[in-house]
């Protein structure tokens, strides 16, 4: 391989990496946003949950709102994963002929096995956002049972 070829690999390579580091950074900014809320939430709403009949109400919206956070936390998730799969198709056969040199496309791919709706059910996502999600649940049958 020629130098020069050798360089636009390695600077092909460094875009893709820069492209997986961000949705990493993404996803991890989404759980630190979603941690901060949920604690912003029951922090202004404690009087609320544990004073009002009307507690249950404010605990489902935390719910409501959780939600979309675990969403978009398996989107970037998945995005990174597609451009994992660039990176080593890139990395396996640089010089294949019928790929189009800095192509980040994920349509490109042609082996789309995950979603994300399966990846918000990986044991990493559901655990982290499903286990809030449990105890808001377990929150809002105690105050409907009167037990809180």
């Amino acid at each position: 391989m020629s130098l020069e070829k050798q360089d636009n690999l390695h600077k092909e390579l460094d875009l893709i990496q820069s492209v997986i580091s961000r949705m990493a950074h993404n996803s991890f900014l989404i759980r630190g946003w979603a941690m901060t809320l949920l604690s912003a939430l029951f922090a202004f709403g404690k009087d609320s949950i544990l004073t009002k009949p009307d507690g249950a109400y404010y605990l489902a919206v935390i719910v409501l709102i959780l939600i979309p956070f675990w969403w978009l936390d398996s989107f970037y998730l998945f995005q990174e994963r597609i451009y994992r799969k660039i990176y080593r198709k890139v990395i396996h056969d640089p010089e294949a002929k019928d790929r189009v040199r800095y192509d980040l496309s994920p349509a490109q791919l042609n082996d789309h096995t995950d979603s994300v709706r399966s990846i918000m059910w990986l044991d990493q996502m559901k655990w982290f956002y499903l286990s809030f999600i449990l105890l808001l649940l377990a929150g809002i049958i105690a105050k409907m049972c009167k037990l809180l």
